[in-house]
């Protein structure tokens, strides 16, 4: 039974990593999506939670039904031919910005820490690199250490707020983004966050091939999703505006130790979807097991570094609200199609077996 849970929590902390992102860490994807809407955005919060563990979990024993070597096999089989190539290329592309915005991310922590933007890019694509190169298996490995660390610095967050810590006025948000109600809020966060994740969801049947694992790994992903967003939703709620980075703004007056702490963890989550997200789309390009792998993934990382110069509000306003909608079309048919016929076989060996 101990065997069962730890094996469905690895598969969960993987979910969970690599759907929190910059965004997300940060505390302006949750402020966004839920706490400008006040008590309702505890509501939508609570249907996204619904959404995110039953569709993550259905994700994966779709991908290990048809034996999925990337999101490419997973939306021909969902959506039909024409649909699949047409949300196929939407990923992809979103997938590359995204690569930009995580990097783009990852400079900001940098200029944060007083170093320079391209220190922190360029010490981010070569770790990169090298967690990539162990395939699942290394982004298995930084989310085991990253999703705990997010953990506790929601707590933390959140004893200090008891404490009347945080009651500061906050900047003003950078405009920009879909401003509809709570409940289309919450499928907008879900679809875009589940479609953004399929590329790895949908081959997690590699690390482990057993269904009901899968089933478990899944609910508690999304679950975990949901607690960590109402420990920052809960902070951030009421607040009539944000800055950038109002999490990391709420921290001003730590002391330094622990506010490099949280830049550290801010980065960890950075590095976890931005390792997610090159996985998928080096994936899409041509099998992981292809000597060329690790060349794929340079050249992405190398061409993201470009990207994300335009900045990362910039890009974080203009690229998730778009994309958010997009996904709406690619989520309808997640929800109300039956699963395929159990015909999957399993690309390699899986890391764990029935």
């Amino acid at each position: 039974m101990v065997s069962k849970m730890v094996r469905a929590a690895v598969i969960a902390a993987v979910y969970t990593g690599t759907v929190i992102g910059a965004g997300f860490a940060s505390g302006q994807e949750i402020w966004y999506f839920f706490s400008r809407y006040g008590p309702a955005g505890t509501r939508g919060l609570f249907l996204s939670t619904i959404l995110l563990s039953f569709l993550g979990a259905k994700a994966m024993e779709w991908g290990r039904r048809i034996g999925a070597s990337s999101y490419h096999d997973f939306l021909n089989n969902l959506a039909g031919k024409w649909p699949g190539r047409l949300g196929d290329l939407a990923i992809t592309v979103f997938l590359l910005l995204l690569l930009g915005v995580m990097l783009a991310g990852s400079g900001a922590v940098a200029v944060e820490w007083g170093g320079k933007w391209e220190w922190g890019c360029w010490a981010t694509v070569g770790l990169a690199v090298l967690v990539l190169s162990r395939r699942l298996e290394g982004i298995k490995g930084v989310n085991l250490v990253v999703i705990p660390l997010l953990f506790g610095a929601g707590i933390l967050l959140n004893l200090q707020w008891d404490r009347a810590y945080f009651p500061l006025p906050l900047p003003r948000a950078f405009p920009g983004g879909w401003t509809g109600t709570w409940w289309t809020a919450a499928l907008q966060y879900s679809a875009y966050n589940l479609v953004l994740a399929l590329p790895v969801l949908v081959t997690l049947y590699r690390l482990d091939d057993n269904p009901a694992t899968l089933r478990r790994g899944g609910i508690l992903g999304g679950v975990s999703l949901g607690v960590l967003a109402f420990l920052f939703h809960r902070i951030l709620m009421g607040a009539v505006s944000v800055g950038e980075l109002p999490l990391f703004f709420l921290t001003r007056e730590w002391s330094g130790w622990w506010r490099y702490g949280y830049g550290l963890v801010l980065w960890g989550e950075l590095f976890s979807t931005l390792i997610a997200h090159g996985y998928g789309l080096a994936t899409r390009l041509g099998p992981a097991e292809s000597p060329r792998y690790i060349l794929r993934v340079t050249v992405l990382l190398l061409f993201a570094m470009v990207i994300g110069r335009i900045g990362f509000a910039r890009l974080v306003t203009n690229v998730y609200p778009l994309f958010g909608v997009v996904c709406f079309l690619l989520l309808l048919p997640l929800c109300f199609r039956p699963l395929p016929p159990n015909h999957g076989k399993v690309a390699e060996k899986p890391v764990f077996s029935r």
